[in-house]
């Protein structure tokens, strides 16, 4: 079941959870963008232990970045692996996830 989020609850630059589909959404320069809430390196939760730094999205538990736009890693001594996306399209003012 696809879970819908107010595009206009979404603030700049910030991590916003969504806990139905173990997500995140980040809103980057009037783009959504959705990732499974898990760091791919120690799995931490970014929803929990991360922050967004320019276009880069930080877990703060290691210190591990990802390029938000792309979700490939910009800390390969950590992890070569990327962020897992999830989908997400507009329909008016919602961003819709499903997975």
């Amino acid at each position: 079941m696809p879970v819908r989020v107010r595009i206009g609850d979404l603030a700049d630059g910030e991590i916003y959870p969504v806990p139905e589909l173990n997500a995140i959404l980040v809103k980057l320069g009037g783009e959504v963008h959705a990732f499974v809430d898990q760091c791919p390196h120690a799995n931490c939760n970014f929803s929990l232990n991360g922050v967004v730094e320019g276009d880069a999205l930080v877990c703060i538990c290691h210190y591990g970045r990802f390029d938000i736009r792309t979700g490939r890693s910009l800390t390969p001594e950590l992890t070569g692996e990327p962020l897992k996306r999830i989908g997400v399209r507009i329909e008016g003012d919602e961003a819709v996830l499903e997975r």
